[in-house]
């Protein structure tokens, strides 16, 4: 008896092993992301009640498992508040994560009650980062251009209203150009 225990032990592990060598047949998982074309999307940040986004896109993508979205070749994102436009956005890819912050490499946001435009650029691996609860734009390298304004700035903290920055750090580069009318003589 016990001969024929061992003889079926040794069946059932051979038999385990050569399953095992067997190739997985299980299907690859569907791809969990939702596509959207030619779309036009509405984000209300939790962190930021009064704002209200829209975006219009070619295309976005929606990934479930990271709870991001990403918006490709935004032309027509813009930031309100109290029904009036603050600021513009455009950008080849911006992705909006789970906190509603909005990433990329990439951004230029134009300031519409002063014609500020500020191009943002990713620098050394930092994405821009535009932060929602602190309602700031996060910026490893920013240019500022407008109505006699021209300047480039590194690791840069701006208010979206422009009224607070920061700029600067060990071994960063920041310079600006002003230009200033004369006062009129009397």
């Amino acid at each position: 008896m016990l001969k024929w225990t061992v003889v079926v032990l040794a069946a059932v592990i051979l038999a385990l092993v050569a399953l095992s060598a067997l190739p997985d047949r299980r299907a690859d998982p569907p791809d969990a992301s939702i596509r959207l074309f030619e779309a036009r999307l509405t984000l209300y940040p939790e962190a930021d009640p009064d704002a209200i986004w829209t975006f219009v896109v070619p295309e976005a993508s929606f990934d479930p498992t990271a709870e991001t979205t990403t918006l490709f070749d935004l032309r027509d994102g813009a930031r309100s508040v109290a029904g009036e436009v603050d600021f513009t956005l455009t950008g080849d890819e911006v992705v909006i994560d789970r906190n509603d912050d909005l990433r990329g490499d990439a951004l230029q946001a134009v300031l519409q009650a002063d014609g500020l435009v500020l191009d943002m650029a990713a620098r050394a691996g930092r994405q821009v980062r535009i932060d929602q609860r602190a309602a700031r734009f996060e910026v490893p390298r920013a240019t500022i251009t407008g109505d006699g304004l021209d300047g480039v700035y590194e690791d840069m903290r701006i208010a979206f209203d422009f009224t607070e920055f920061e700029a600067g750090g060990p071994g960063t580069v920041g310079y600006a150009t002003f230009e200033a009318e004369r006062a009129p003589t009397e």
